[in-house]
């Protein structure tokens, strides 16, 4: 029989357990269900089903992606479900950096995007850009073209977003540009391509490694 629920039961059951609550307000319905995997019936821990939510079945994540073969690992710094082979995954915010400089770069055809920041606990200090080019134009030295002016902006407040906070949580917001620059110069305010030359070269940075410690 399907009971009616009112709440936060979905993002539960979706998640296994692991969840981040939401302060949504839903109507969903509670069924039975029986789960099979590659021809063989499993039981679901403590007999759970599944939630019908506007025609969708939501199952638990956890128990579907265990039966799979497969590890889940919820992130909560950053509410993301990581699902992978097991015991060959870690959720970006369980890694940590040493402090210290760091440089990274995206490079694609006449773009150089090259960044320096730096990292205590995790934390990011102080961030700048080491080469901002786009053909021969050099974003950092114009004092003319509003447009390029402009762009550089953009650029600059994406960065020093990042200023401030948990490098590992801070990634992820760039990848809401829109929320982060609001001033529009090309018909473009969340800067989409802008952030995702950023967010490169900052993880270009982060995989590198410390380019120098602090000075004792």
């Amino acid at each position: 029989m399907k009971k009616f629920i009112s709440g936060l039961m979905v993002g539960a059951v979706l998640m296994g357990g692991v969840a981040h609550a939401s302060d949504t307000k839903i109507e969903a319905y509670l069924t039975s269900i029986k789960y099979y995997f590659n021809g063989v019936e499993k039981a679901s821990p403590a007999n759970m089903g599944a939630i019908v939510y506007k025609n969708t079945t939501y199952v638990p994540l956890r128990f579907v992606s265990q039966n799979l073969g497969k590890e889940i690992v919820w992130d909560e710094k950053t509410n993301s479900a990581y699902i992978n082979d097991a015991g060959t995954f870690k959720a970006p915010s369980m890694t940590s950096y040493q402090d210290g400089v760091y440089r990274g770069s995206f490079g694609e055809g006449y773009q150089q995007v090259a960044v320096q920041f730096e990292i205590k606990n995790n934390i990011v200090q102080n961030t700048s850009f080491r080469h901002l080019y786009y053909k021969d134009v050099d974003y950092r030295a114009e004092k003319e073209d509003a447009k390029v002016i402009g762009l550089k902006t953009q650029y600059e407040a994406l960065i020093n977003y990042l200023v401030g906070k948990d490098v590992r949580a801070g990634i992820k917001d760039l990848y809401e540009p829109g929320k982060i620059v609001t001033s529009e110069v090309d018909g473009m305010t969340g800067a989409t391509l802008r952030s995702g030359k950023v967010i490169s070269a900052i993880n270009d940075g982060l995989n590198r490694g410390v380019y120098s410690y602090p000075k004792k």
